[in-house]
C-alpha cells in the first residue's frame, strides 16, 4: 500500500477504477485491498458507486475513503438505481467523473490478485494506439471463496476476433480484468449501449468496434459468481413484463452494433440473438410461450434455421428438449478442462 502513496506528488491520473457494488460487505475489503496493493509508476483513481447497500457495505468504503482520501471516490445512491429500472450504472455515475486515460473495470465481490496487474495492462495500451481494450484470464470461485474453475479463453496473449466476443456474451471477458481507453465511452457512447440492462456486454462490443482487443494470458483477477443479489441470481425470478423489458433492450443493442459494423457479423450476432431468446425467456415463462413469441416475432424470424428449430422445439416439444439439454450439459462438464469460448 505504500506503493500508492508514493506517486501521490504526480500530478495527473491516468488511470480511472470503477467498482460498482451492492451488498458486498463480505468481499468489498478484499477488492479495495486489490487496487491498494497496486504497484504502479502512475497515479490512479478508485471510483466506487454503492447502490444504496442494505449491508455494512457503504460503512466499509467509508473506512477506505477516509484513509485514502485522494484516490477513493465513491457515491453513495439512497435509493437502489438497478430496482429502478436503471441500467449502465458504470457509464451513468462512474465514467462521467473519470479524470483518467484509461478505464480499469472490477466490481465490489470480485478482485485483483497480481500487484502487476494494472501497470502490464497500461503499458501495453501506451504501446499499441489501435487497441482500445484488452483483458485477461481470471480464476473463477463460489460465494464461499472455493474455485470452480479458471475462465482461460485462449493459450496464449493475442488479439481477440470480434465473433469471439459476440458470440460469447458480457462474460467472455470478464468484468475484472478489462482496461480500456476512456476517450471511446465518454462521447459518442450510444444510447442503446447506455439503455441495455446489462453493462458490460454492450461496452465490449463497441470497444471492439473503435479498436482492437487483445487478450492477456495471465490470471491476474478472481470472479466471483453465484452472489445473491447478482443479476445471474435475480433475472430468473424477475417478473415477467420486467424481464420482456430487459431483454429486448440487449435484442436492440445487439441491432446497433450490428449496424455500427454495416452487417459484417450479422450472421454471428443473429444467431446470438436467437440463442439469447431461447434461453433468456421461453424456459423459465412456459405459461406465457405465446405471448413471448408473439412479442418477439421479427427477431425469431430473423434467426438462424438452427436457432429456428431449437425454438420450435421447446415451443412444443418441452420436456424432450429438457432432457436432451440436460444430457448435454452432463456431457459438457466431464469436458471441463476444454478452454471455453463463450459467456456464461
Amino acid at each position: 500500500m505504500e506503493r500508492v502513496l508514493m506517486i501521490m506528488n504526480k500530478n495527473d491520473i491516468l488511470v480511472s477504477i470503477s467498482c460498482i457494488t451492492y451488498n458486498h460487505a463480505p468481499y468489498i475489503r478484499q477488492c479495495l485491498d486489490g487496487f491498494m496493493m497496486q504497484k504502479t509508476d502512475f497515479l490512479f483513481e478508485v471510483l466506487i458507486h454503492d447502490d444504496a447497500s442494505i449491508d455494512e457495505t457503504a460503512a466499509i468504503i467509508r473506512e477506505y475513503e477516509a484513509k485514502y482520501p485522494d484516490i477513493i471516490k465513491p457515491i453513495y445512491q439512497t435509493e437502489n438505481q438497478y430496482s429502478k429500472g436503471v441500467g449502465g450504472i458504470t457509464v451513468r455515475f462512474n465514467l462521467p467523473r473519470a479524470q483518467g486515460k484509461y478505464i480499469a473495470l472490477c466490481e465490489g465481490d470480485d478482485y485483483w490478485i497480481d500487484p502487476n496487474k494494472l501497470q502490464k495492462q497500461v503499458d501495453f495500451l501506451e504501446a499499441n494506439e489501435d487497441v482500445s481494450m484488452c483483458f485477461h484470464s481470471a480464476e473463477i470461485i463460489n460465494a464461499e471463496g472455493n474455485k470452480i474453475e479458471d475462465c482461460r479463453r485462449y493459450n496464449k496473449d493475442q488479439y481477440v476476433p470480434i465473433e469471439d466476443l459476440i458470440f460469447g456474451g458480457g462474460y467472455f471477458c470478464p468484468t475484472a480484468s478489462l482496461v480500456f481507453r476512456t476517450q471511446y465511452i465518454k462521447s459518442g457512447y450510444p444510447d442503446f449501449c447506455i439503455n441495455c440492462h446489462v453493462g458490460d456486454y454492450p461496452l465490449q462490443l463497441y470497444l471492439s468496434y473503435k479498436g482492437k482487443v487483445f487478450y492477456f494470458d495471465n490470471e491476474m483477477a478472481v470472479y466471483r459468481v453465484g452472489i445473491s443479489g447478482a443479476w445471474s441470481q435475480t433475472f430468473p425470478k424477475t417478473d415477467f413484463s420486467i424481464k420482456i423489458k430487459k431483454c429486448l433492450t440487449e435484442l436492440q443493442m445487439l441491432d446497433g452494433i450490428n449496424a455500427l459494423f454495416d452487417y459484417k457479423y450479422s450472421s454471428v450476432i443473429k444467431k446470438k440473438q436467437g440463442n439469447y431468446l431461447i434461453s433468456a425467456l421461453l424456459l423459465p415463462h412456459r405459461n406465457k410461450k405465446s405471448e413471448i413469441k408473439k412479442i418477439f416475432e421479427t427477431y425469431l424470424s430473423e434467426t438462424q434455421l438452427k436457432e429456428k428449430i431449437k425454438f420450435f422445439l421447446i415451443y412444443h416439444f418441452y420436456f424432450f428438449y429438457y432432457v436432451l439439454s440436460k444430457l448435454l450439459q452432463v456431457t459438457s462438464h466431464s469436458n471441463a478442462n476444454i478452454p471455453k469460448n463463450s459467456g456464461r
